[in-house]
């Protein structure tokens, strides 16, 4: 069904949320897209096409605010060695009171 004003635009050239005619639904839809109108500054209104397993209901992580020791200490460390790996990761992060991701 088309809606004046709006166009379909899906990433790329892929085939991940092509029409299924052999949908159960009958829809022609594949059952794992996710159709959504989103108005742009301008007031046009667009339609986007998206996998269902995108999670956009998920809030955002909240960003990690370090402290000028644990920047400092982190920046250290990245001048000696770029990538902080095993043992060293561990360490550094039990020292910071951090996790071995936030050190990464």
């Amino acid at each position: 069904k088309d809606i004046p004003g709006t166009s379909a635009v899906s990433p790329g050239s892929s085939k991940e949320c092509a029409p299924d005619t052999e949908s159960p639904s009958g829809t022609g839809e594949a059952d794992y897209c996710r159709r959504i109108l989103v108005r742009d500054a301008k007031g046009t209104i667009r339609e986007i096409v998206l996998p269902k397993g995108l999670d956009l209901d998920r809030p955002k992580r909240t960003r990690t605010s370090f402290t000028a020791e644990q920047l400092y200490r982190l920046e250290l460390e990245f001048q000696r060695c770029q990538y902080v790996v095993g043992r060293e990761r561990t360490e550094l992060a039990r020292q910071l009171n951090l996790s071995e991701t936030q050190v990464r």
